[in-house]
């Protein structure tokens, strides 16, 4: 515990964070000649998945810290041989990229959004690309590890099957799959996956909130959570391991929200950022977007397409997972209104009502700017307007107009 401890002090003085649970050196095997032999981090069954979890939750931050911290544990002569995360220019550039990360959180929040947004999210890009690489050449070589220096000398089974503390038929399926690669490192990589699914669920919404105290709060969320984990493995490998499966779990059973989010995030901000603009042939073709509000069972945020089938009439298609066979739901075309907005159009529906307020149905990506006529026409919807952010918006700008334009005439007349 107390090297442990020491370990996190270091990391939380160098990078001004709070902690990782990733800090575990590479000399802790009692054998010498495994140390020289096998580089890589020795780490426990509860430890490697606190690793796993740490990383999954911030991955640029995580493969940084295990890397910086691996290298200066490690003899001189024998750093040549360490893992390509602890070259100093691996590392070095993941803690430049968390100092600028850093410098725009603390310094954008004085911007305006419009100055802050793009930047949020080329961070969510770059949070996908450190997971990508992450979960490539970081956690397979963990879960190698663990399956390492996991194994028990058969004395050591034998007296804790004998104690009770043990139940063989599970406590052998468990340590065949540890200590079998083609099963411990695939599962690995699914709980990475399911956390950081749900830790970029947090990004998307960063990248996505107009409030910078909203964008704060989510960040405090997240450092609370690699906190989280730091600490309780500080009191005990055991307790990092309960909470690390406890957010594994929860990762489980919001994966899809958090999958589906995820996407709505990517391709609203690739439009975003590549300022993507599609043409009345993509139109025809059908027109991407996502569920505004739960339809017929289908959650919201699902990516659909919007076409017309040969009967000429609207519906919604989509791939569930997208991978699944395609489905189809049936769009009412009746009172269909197309909404304009500030980054992106909508299709929505008129109550019966006159005095309600449309409701969303579909939120359209971005590249479907300016071609809302074009839009409205082919799917025969009653009108095109302008959604209530734009209008606001508008409302604001004839507000600044008239009373600029009062204030010229008033300082004419008195010059006059």
């Amino acid at each position: 515990m107390n090297t442990l401890f020491r370990r996190c002090l270091f990391v939380m003085v160098l990078m001004a964070l709070a902690s990782s649970p990733l800090l575990k050196a590479a000399e802790t095997a009692p054998d010498k000649l495994l140390r020289e032999s096998m580089l890589l981090p020795g780490v426990s069954l509860s430890e490697g998945i606190s690793e796993i979890t740490g990383v999954a939750i911030s991955p640029l931050l995580g493969v940084s810290a295990m890397g910086v911290w691996t290298f200066y544990k490690t003899e001189p002569h024998l750093r040549h041989r360490l893992p390509w995360y602890c070259h100093p220019g691996v590392w070095g550039t993941g803690l430049a990229l968390i100092l600028i990360c850093f410098l725009k959180d603390f310094l954008g929040t004085a911007a305006p959004p419009l100055v802050k947004k793009p930047l949020d999210f080329l961070e969510l890009f770059e949070n996908k690309v450190s997971a990508l690489v992450a979960s490539v050449g970081f956690v397979p070589l963990v879960a190698l590890a663990m399956a390492h220096f996991n194994k028990e000398p058969p004395q050591a089974m034998n007296e804790l099957a004998g104690s009770g503390l043990a139940v063989m038929p599970l406590a052998s399926v468990i340590d065949f799959g540890v200590h079998t690669p083609w099963i411990s490192i695939p599962v690995a990589i699914v709980a990475f996956g399911v956390v950081w699914l749900s830790s970029h669920a947090l990004n998307v919404l960063i990248a996505l909130s107009p409030f910078g105290i909203v964008d704060a709060g989510l960040k405090i969320v997240k450092l609370g959570l690699i906190a989280l984990v730091a600490g309780s493995t500080m009191i005990h490998p055991y307790a990092g391991a309960a909470v690390s499966l406890l957010l594994i779990l929860i990762g489980l059973l919001f994966a899809g929200w958090s999958f589906r989010l995820t996407l709505f995030g990517t391709l609203m901000g690739s439009d975003f950022l590549l300022n993507k603009r599609a043409t009345a042939t993509d139109v025809e073709t059908g027109v991407k977007g996502f569920l505004a509000r739960r339809t017929e069972g289908v959650p919201v945020r699902t990516l659909v397409r919007l076409k017309q089938d040969p009967a000429g009439c609207a519906v919604l298609t989509y791939h569930p997972w997208l991978v699944l066979p395609e489905r189809r739901i049936a769009l009412a075309d009746a009172n269909m209104v197309i909404c304009k907005g500030l980054l992106h159009p909508s299709l929505a529906h008129r109550p019966v009502s006159e005095s309600a307020a449309v409701r969303s149905t579909l939120i359209l990506l971005p590249r479907y700017r300016r071609l809302e006529d074009t839009i409205a026409r082919h799917f025969g919807c009653q009108e095109v307007m302008d959604g209530a952010l734009l209008r606001g918006f508008k409302a604001m700008r004839l507000w600044l107009v008239e009373m600029l334009s009062s204030g010229r005439k008033l300082v004419e007349m008195h010059q006059g």
